[in-house]
Order: structure tokens, then sequence, then C-alpha cells
């Protein structure tokens, strides 16, 4: 065996007898919405003296000196949330790339030891999206007026970026960016049903704008021909409905804190002092090289400026606890003076700095991002102003508590040098005119106000988010190999390469070890429930009534007699249905609940719903009055139309997962070509008497797991596969791995006959305002 691991760039020392097993994975046959990345199993490093001084470089939350008689507290204050990068390398073959997080450290007979884990880069991002919620994310360039003109510019492809018309189109394909003002009734109270007024159409966000926002706070980017098509780029987060944005600046200013950061009583922020010896290199010079950066940390402490409501406790460290709900915008701005010092003066110096602003919620880090970095050569003395701006949302509970911490890291290279001389480097940083302000949000939806986007959007976390359209859509995950940071996504039936490109593994194949091939069917739930979340509103709790199922929902029963359990697959977006309105020929997403008095008349009434996602279709046909700040109409012919399908007159594609078998309005036409088309092939893999899932074990080794693509279909014997887990894969062990397949079914029949892309309706029938909905029976 001649494995290296390295964590944070820097070689650790590992037992060589100790084993290294990593898991490869890509889904669960039992669990159809987890998409499950690499990890290792706890691998326990010994403690020498090289482990020591890294572990104490990276994961300590300070940067204080030990006391020397007392090592069993050396390493009490280590910070398990702190994930470094690490490379597992077998004979110079990269093995494993992802995270590595500190479990346990433990001190026996005065020694050392460390307990580590590591994961694959894609499940360490989608657990740092949990960290960040949607309607926190800066869409602060997409600022503008609430007003007629605003929403037109939309309709024809254009958003005001920067306080600039710019276009969201490109010919005719959207760009997926920016923001989209299609008509929703969510029961606020208009003089007529075909009267809306600015600050009645709320905008909607594009999901891929959003998503790249997400990506780009966790240091992701994508690689995904589903992202780039038109379908994905032309979808909508809708907004929720409810109570209308109403925080005024007045409200805002106080619920907000303005304060200026303050140096500590020494004068700086925080001090360090690096001791390097100068080691000859066998040609009468002498060098010393600090590979691993080191980190010096501080809290901001603050002198207060304004604080109305007494939201703040200014004794050491910091703090912010919020009496109000909202979102809440942190402003650290002004410059740092860094200052570095050599005891010795003739020795050259290369350093490498950066600074971090680091936030926490509730004592726990939500955000670390860096402010400014520099890089710089010196003699003696290194001194010099960097500025920074940095501006950020965050999404507060009546009594969250907010504290800030300064991360510096550096390292440090000597330049060769004839002088063999113990040296030291002090670094110091001050603060020079710094503010942290925490200012509550202006979010007010009237005509002529400023409109945020955020403010539309949920406070859902990135990951519950992103997840969400993973399952919708059956999308399969796995990191680039040549770069982590990038994610291949696509749908399930896209993913997989051509079978002519399968690899062979027949040779591979460990005979004198068990193969076992378990019928898919064994596996199976008795039912495959997709669904969306639940929502009250009136056309939901009435189409829930009278058709006894979820709008949009899609149950497929496997007839399995043996089975009993059953699977659901649930989105976290609610389905709004499509409703046309009385007396007009507008048909669009209607959302809000019906209240009734006490002499049982009803009137319609807003409700703070769920988030669902819409798609843009083209202008429709439909006489409106679009109506401005001061009440004055404009006819309109033509209105923007959002909903969960695609077109109302020419559908051919469908958010729901199933066709519903109720429609609250007229229509000839319906496409049954909807999001259960992402999950069928799979699900019928699953519930086929071909299908099969095989367990055995390959002689793999570095080289082969140096190029794995779960992308690769797998062919054994003539049969091709989808490679679906790989297990406790030892690089150091002569000696075969376990692996899952899923058999690729090919020829087969299906159960029943696909049916065409779209099929009419027979009967259309009278639709009433909410009493009289007709029963549209759906025939192929």
């Amino acid at each position: 065996m001649n494995g290296e691991l390295y964590i944070n760039g820097r070689l650790i020392d590992i037992n060589q007898a100790v084993p290294f097993p990593f898991t490869y994975n890509i889904s669960d046959i039992k669990d159809l919405s987890s998409r499950k990345g690499n990890k290792s199993k706890t691998i326990t490093l010994p403690g020498t003296a090289n482990n020591c001084a890294l572990m104490a470089n990276v994961y300590l939350t300070t940067s204080r000196e030990k006391v020397p008689s007392a090592p069993e507290s050396q390493f009490l204050d280590f910070d398990p949330t702190v994930k470094s990068t690490c490379q597992y390398y077998e004979n110079g073959l990269l093995v494993f790339e992802g995270i590595a997080q500190l479990l346990q450290c433990k001190l026996n007979n005065g020694v050392w030891s460390f307990e580590i884990s590591m994961i694959s880069n894609q499940i360490d991002y989608i657990a740092l999206m949990k960290k960040v919620k949607i309607n926190e994310l800066n869409f602060d360039e997409y600022n503008h007026a609430c007003d007629i003109t605003p929403q037109l510019e939309t309709w024809t492809g254009f958003n005001r970026i920067n306080g600039v018309i710019t276009t969201i189109k490109s010919f005719a394909n959207w760009l997926g960016i920016g923001y989209y003002y299609g008509l929703i009734d969510y029961g606020y109270t208009r003089v007529s049903a075909n009267t809306f007024r600015v600050d009645q159409i709320t905008p909607s966000v594009f999901v891929y704008g959003i998503l790249q926002k997400l990506f780009k706070a966790v240091g992701l980017t994508w690689q995904s021909t589903f992202f780039e098509s038109q379908r994905f780029k032309k979808l909508l987060l809708a907004y929720y409905g409810g109570t209308l944005p109403n925080i005024s600046a007045v409200s805002a200013a106080n619920s907000s804190v303005t304060s200026n950061e303050i140096n500590n009583a020494s004068g700086f922020i925080m001090k360090q002092t690096s001791t390097t010896s100068l080691v000859p290199d066998g040609s009468g010079y002498s060098y010393q090289i600090y590979s691993n950066p080191t980190t010096m940390v501080d809290n901001v402490d603050v002198t207060i400026v304004t604080d109305p409501t007494t939201q703040t406790i200014t004794t050491s460290p910091f703090k912010f606890k919020a009496k109000t709900v909202g979102i809440f915008n942190i402003e650290y701005n002004g410059s740092h003076v860094i200052n570095m010092v050599q005891t010795v003066a003739t020795q050259s110096f290369s350093s490498q700095f950066k600074s971090f602003l680091v936030i926490k919620k509730n004592n726990v880090v939500i955000s670390t991002n860096q402010l400014y970095e520099g890089e710089t050569v010196f003699v003696s003395v290194y001194n010099q102003t960097k500025a920074f701006t940095f501006l950020s949302s965050i999404n507060l509970l009546q009594n969250d508590e907010l504290t800030f911490e300064v991360q510096y890291k550096y390292s440090l290279q000597n330049f060769p040098s004839n002088n063999n001389v113990i040296n030291s480097v002090t670094s110091k940083v001050t603060s020079s005119t710094v503010v942290l302000n925490i200012r509550k949000q202006i979010q007010v939806f009237a005509p002529g106000d400023t409109i945020r986007l955020n403010q539309f959007l949920p406070e859902m976390t990135g990951d519950a988010f992103f997840k969400g359209i993973i399952t919708m859509f059956n999308l399969y995950l796995r990191p680039k190999i040549s770069d982590p940071t990038i994610i291949e996504i696509e749908p399930l039936n896209d993913f997989y390469a051509d079978s002519n490109s399968a690899l062979d593994w027949s040779y591979l194949v460990d005979r004198s070890k068990e193969i076992k091939v378990t019928p898919t069917t064994n596996l199976a739930a008795k039912n495959y429930n997709f669904q969306f979340e639940t929502q009250d509103d009136l056309y939901n709790a009435k189409y829930l009534n009278d058709r006894k199922e979820q709008y949009g929902s899609f149950l497929f029963d496997t007839q399995n007699q043996y089975a009993t359990s059953n699977t659901d697959l649930k989105v976290p977006f609610t389905q709004v249905p499509l409703v046309a309105l009385a007396g007009t020929t507008l048909i669009m997403p209607r959302t809000f609940q019906i209240v009734f008095s006490e002499f049982a008349s009803g009137t319609k009434s807003p409700m703070k719903g769920r988030p669902f996602i819409v798609q843009l279709g083209a202008l429709r046909t439909g006489s409106w009055n679009h109506r401005n700040g001061s009440n004055v109409d404009t006819l309109r012919t033509t209105y923007p139309y959002i909903g969960h399908l695609d077109s109302i007159d020419t559908p051919t594609f469908d958010m729901n997962f199933g066709v519903p078998s109720l429609l609250y309005y007229t229509a000839a036409l319906y496409t049954n070509n909807n999001l259960y088309s992402y999950h069928e092939t799979f699900i019928k893999e699953i519930v086929s008497r071909y299908g099969k899932l095989v367990t055995l074990s390959v002689m793999l080794n570095s080289s082969i797991i140096n190029q794995l693509n779960f992308k690769k279909l797998i062919l054994i014997d003539g049969v091709v596969y989808r490679l679906q887990k790989i297990s406790d894969f030892d690089p150091g062990k002569e000696d075969s791995t376990q692996i899952e397949l899923i058999r690729i079914l090919q020829g087969d029949s299906d159960a029943t006959p696909e049916p065409e892309g779209f099929f009419r309706l027979t009967e259309a029938g009278d639709i009433r305002e909410i009493e009289e909905n007709t029963n549209l029976r759906i025939t192929e």
C-alpha cells in the first residue's frame, strides 16, 4: 500500500495498517428520492507532531497559545463544524476527493489520535445549502418601481437590471434570469373580476436564476443540458400569497442597529507571532516554507451608533437579538490595516493572506464570506490598508441572535538565504473606520415603491428548494471528475451514456464469491405516491373533496400482492389549479379561501400558502383592465399567462404528476406529458418481472476508481447494467469489492400502450365560478 492523504493541501501522517474504505453511491432503489454521494468510514489518524499541528491550525476555534503543562486541554475547543478539503491518493492516483470533518480527538497515555470522516463535495455542498434561505439571496440588481411600465417590459422579455432596461431573452429563448409579471388571483379585493391593479400583480422569479445564486453561494456551478433547456428556463417560482409586504422605512429603521467596529485595548483586532528556523538545503542556502495557512480569529466588537429598540449586547462579544421578524441586511464596510514585522530585518518573506467575515445565528455558523485577499514580498515591514464592502441578507425570527467573527488566514514563505538563523514574523490586523450595521429591509408593495424580489420569495432553505427540483424531474447528480465544484445534472432518462459505450467489467468479476440476483419487485413498494405539499385553498380543497385525491398528484399501483409498504415522493411545493374567472376569458392560477359570515355569505380572503412553480406561457387572448396607482385603467386584449400548463390552448407539458380528472375551465385539449414522465423509466424497471438488482464482487483498483464515472453503463456477460453502489472499496487491499447493479431493460413490452402526446376532452361542460364546476371525463 502506498497511500497519501492530504488535508488542506498538507500531507498527513497515516497508519499504513489502518484500512481506508470508501463507499461510492448515486441512488438508492429503496428510496427513489435519495441522491447519495461518496463517503468514507471513520478513519483514525495518529497524533504525530505533524498531525497535531495541522489539527490545531485547521480545527481549533482560536489562535491562542496552549498551556504546555496541560496537553489534555490542547484540543478541548476544536470546532466540529470546520470542514477542510481532502484528497486521498493510492500510488499517485486520486481515489477520493471531498471534505474532511474532525469527529473526535482522543488522548491516551499522553498521545493524541484523531477520528475523521470524509464525504463527497456533493453531500457537503447540499449541507451548505441548508444554511441559506431562498429569500436571503441577494437580488438587489433587479430592484425596480411598482408600476405598469416595468410589468409591461417583462411580457416582451425585459427587466430593470441595475436600473437599466435589459433583455432577458435571446431571440425567442428565455435566459431564465430575473422576474416576470404573470396574472394570478390571490383573492385581493378588486373593483371587477377582470381588473388588476399594479400592486395586485406580484413578480414571479425564474427558478434558473434562483439556482444560479444558490449555487454561487456555496461555491458551485453546474453542467446540465436540462437546466439550459427552455423547459427549465421558463419555470417561475410564484409568490405564495397572503398579506403583501408592508414594512415601511420608519418601521425598518426602528428595528435596525448601526455601529462602528472597535479595536481591542492594545489597538488591534488580532495579532500573532510566527517563529521559524531557517534550514540549510545542502547548497549553502537555507529556506523554510509555511505551506499550511495560519489562522487568527477574533470576535467583532463594536460601539453602538443607533439602537432604537435596544436589540444589542455590547459586552464582548457583540450580540444582536432580533425583536421583530423579517429580512435583515448585514453591512460590514470599511478598511483593515495589515501589518507584518520581522524580528531579523534581513530575510525576504513572501506572504499570502485572506480575510473573512463569519456570521453566526444562535451560535451556529451560517456563512463565511471572504472580504479581501493579498500577496506581498517584504524584508522588514509590510503595512497596507485593505478596503472592503460586504452585504448579505439574513432571515430572522424574534429572539434570533447574531454574533460575528473576523478570520485572517496567512501563509509565509522564506526566499533562499545563506543566513542560518531563527526568525519570526509578527502579523497584526487593525480596524480602520469599519461599520457593522444590521438594517431591517424595507418591504412595501404599493404603486411607486421599490420592489425587492426576495420579499416575494419563501422562507425555504436552499437544500429543500434544490431537493424539490431534484425530485420533480428525477435528476441525477455527479461532481465532474476534472473539477468537483462543477456538478453534472441531468434527468435519469438523459443522465446515462449510450449502452454502446458501456464499460465491460466481465473480466473483473470475482466468480469465487457470491453473486446475488434479487428481483426488483421484491424491493418495490405497493404504491408510489407522487405528491405536492397540501394546501387548503378553495379549489385544492374542493378538488380533494370531489375527487378524493390531491390535485396534480399521481398514484402508481404496482399490483404487487406481496408488497405492503408505500413510497411517497413529495416535493416541497404546492400545486395551484387553473381556474376560469366567471364572465371573462381569463384562465389563471387562483389561490385564496372563502370566509363565511354569520349570515352564510362568502367572501374571498387572501391566504398565505406554500410556494408553487409555474411555467411561463405566451401572451394569451383575453380582455382585462390594467390599473395604475392613480386608479386609471388601460384595457388590454391579451394577458400574461402563467400556470402549471405550458399553454392553455395547445398544451405540451404539465407541471402536474398526473392528469386531473376535474378541470375548472373549459378545455378542448390536455396533455399527459407531465412530471411523471421523468420517473416512468425507473419505476417500470423496478416493477417489471424482468427487473433485477445484482450484487456481486469485482476486482477494482485505484486506476478504475480514479476514472469512475457513474454515467457509464456497465456490461457484464452481455447484459447492460446501471452502477448503483460500490461498497467499502479499500485501495490498500488486493481483494474484490462488492457492488450493486440495476439491470437495464431492453426490448421489453410496456404493460400499457404509450399514449399520444395529447388527447381531446369529449365533454367541455359549463364552467361556473364556484358552485357548478363540471367534471370533465378524459378519454384517450
